[in-house]
């Protein structure tokens, strides 16, 4: 039930991915990828080293990857977390 969308994929200059018509993921540029996030784990992502994305909207962090001072991002648990928000948001 997920979707996805490249528009060039020679490129892949951004890659969407939603369920249910909602948009929850957006992975641009070398070493990007946003997240909609619920106002429960929103805090948490922003303790773990994202940061606000006010350009997706206010539900949004953005983690970059290939950083020297900080952890591996866990992509699987933020994006598992973005999916629920955005299968709960649909279904409210």
């Amino acid at each position: 039930d997920v979707q996805s969308f490249c528009p060039d994929h020679a490129q892949y200059k951004y890659v969407i991915v939603s369920s249910n018509s909602i948009v929850f993921g957006v992975a641009f540029g070398m070493s990007c990828i946003a997240f909609r996030l619920d106002a429960r784990m929103k805090p948490r992502a922003l303790a773990s080293g994202a940061e606000d994305y006010p350009d997706f909207g206010a539900d949004w962090v953005v983690f970059t990857f290939f950083r020297d001072d900080w952890p591996a991002v866990d992509t699987t648990f933020w994006a598992r977390k973005a999916y629920v928000f955005a299968r709960e948001t649909r279904n409210a």
